[in-house]
């Protein structure tokens, strides 16, 4: 307690000397989910304060937190920052990670309507629900969380029980007082001695007990102050520079690239991306050689491996597996078709990967194999509804396309139509004429893999014709003979005869 009072004390000598000496401040804004990247850009944005000659920082904080890794990394940061004061303003939320920031700075600030707490790393069985864990499991499971909490508490002169109910579920927290007028929080036990001994009654006009076994500590403005875990409530961070006499010197938030890359990471762009990749790999593979399909393949890609990797979501051997599986699938249409057994491998290596760029990294130490937390479970079941619903959505688009684009104008005119008696009719511009036509035989010119060239004698006047064609059966030597089972646009499908 004594602990408590000096800490208290010496921020208010803090305040004190800030409104009257104007000491440079700057507000850095943490918005959105907590991951990698906004880490990197929380140590940029401190170094760009320190070079500004900032010595406070207000910390403007906006989450329902993000990766428990990334977490731990800024609070970390926060609390190993010299002759810099930290001061966390929490206007609406500083949900779970948001918690482990706010408590981590030197002192806390909040809004007229914001809510901080429930930072619980919960192990979930794998068929849902809450698994059985043994108290040395719970324990080693919650440990780097709750171990973070309580070092802040101490650090900052908050009371270590409340930062602990924050993170395990099962701890009960009272607020209790004597006839001297000495507070304490106390657990169940605690607080079941005290008061029957009559010495110890709870305190009057707040909620009794704080904190119950079954639920995480979460509170509101008026609570955490009244608690001890907020300073005072103001309505905006402008508010509090003015009435700490603050010099403000700038605002450091996202820019657009950050909000850009956020808007990349969401679920909604993430399945629409996953929809391009498949069609356009779709494409690319039955109608090879135009270059636009690859090109939007790629890009896809780029952006589905890209975002999750700046933002700490995807590790290496995520990607490394998702290359692997593409190698493998390429590997089945265009070298050794027919088998199934890569190209099963590699679906399986690339979608596994994928689902994975969902999932942060949990803490070392974490027991078991399976994921131990709540969130990494959370994250697997949006990245398989996301995963799942893209697929759907492709072989939706798959027969739409194939059923109803030959009838689109403009499209149409692009797209061998069969004729009655077994030719083709094209007013497209690579087969024009009604040769060669359904049925008709010829010889790889080169490799089809599974598109390439093939030439066709007329048998009537002898000419002979070369065009594109496309193996529908994946790799097809040169020199082999050909049929053509299908006519589509500038290209023929074949089979070998």
């Amino acid at each position: 307690m004594l602990l408590m009072v000096g800490l208290c004390a010496a921020s208010t000598a803090t305040t004190t000397r800030a409104a009257t000496s104007h000491v440079p401040a700057v507000r850095i804004v943490l918005s959105g989910p907590i991951d990698d990247m906004q880490y990197d850009a929380l140590v940029r944005r401190f170094d760009a304060a320190r070079k500004l000659g900032a010595q406070v920082i207000i910390l403007q904080i906006d989450t329902y937190g993000g990766a428990v890794t990334a977490g731990l990394e800024i609070s970390h940061f926060l609390k190993s920052q010299p002759n810099l004061h930290t001061i966390a303003y929490v206007p609406r939320k500083a949900i779970s990670a948001g918690a482990m920031i706010a408590l981590a700075c030197n002192e806390l600030v909040i809004g007229p309507n914001a809510t901080i707490g429930d930072a619980a790393p919960i192990a979930l069985a794998p068929g849902g629900g809450m698994q059985t864990l043994g108290a040395a499991e719970r324990a080693k499971a919650e440990s780097p969380v709750i171990e973070d909490f309580r070092d802040s508490a101490l650090h900052n002169g908050y009371a270590p029980l409340l930062a602990e109910a924050m993170v395990s579920v099962g701890i009960e927290v009272y607020w209790i007082e004597n006839k001297q007028g000495e507070k304490r929080f106390v657990d169940g036990p605690t607080y079941q001695q005290l008061t029957a001994q009559g010495d110890w009654r709870p305190v009057q006009g707040v909620r009794n007990p704080i904190d119950g076994p079954e639920s995480l500590l979460t509170v509101h403005s008026g609570l955490a102050v009244q608690l001890g875990l907020a300073k005072e409530i103001v309505d905006s961070a402008n508010q509090l520079t003015d009435q700490r006499g603050y010099n403000l010197l700038r605002t450091l938030e996202p820019g657009v690239g950050d909000r850009l890359i956020e808007w990349l990471g969401g679920d909604v762009v993430r399945l629409v991306l996953t929809v391009i990749f498949f069609m356009s790999l779709y494409t690319a593979l039955h109608v090879p050689g135009h270059g636009a399909p690859e090109a939007f393949a790629a890009a896809s890609l780029m952006i589905l491996l890209g975002v999750p990797l700046l933002t700490g979501y995807a590790q290496w051997w995520e990607i490394l597996a998702i290359l692997i599986g593409l190698g493998l699938l390429a590997f089945e249409v265009f070298v050794f078709p027919g088998h199934f057994v890569s190209g099963i491998v590699g679906l399986l290596l690339a979608l596994g990967g994928f689902l994975m760029t969902f999932v942060p990294k949990e803490p070392d130490g974490m027991p078991g194999i399976l994921p131990a937390l709540d969130s990494t479970w959370s994250a697997l079941r949006r990245g398989l509804l996301v995963i799942a619903g893209a697929m759907a959505a492709s072989l939706f688009l798959w027969f739409w396309l194939n059923r109803y684009l030959p009838k689109l104008p403009y499209f149409n005119r692009l797209i061998l139509q069969d004729s009655a008696g077994g030719t083709a009719q094209s007013s497209g511009a690579a087969l024009v004429d009604s040769w060669p036509g359904i049925g008709a035989n010829g010889q790889a010119l080169t490799d089809l893999r599974p598109g390439g060239t093939a030439a066709f004698i007329d048998p009537a006047t002898g000419d002979t014709r070369t065009i594109d064609v496309v193996s529908d059966s994946g790799f097809v030597p040169a020199n082999s003979r050909l049929v053509i089972l299908e006519l589509r646009g500038g290209y023929a499908v074949v089979r070998t005869a």
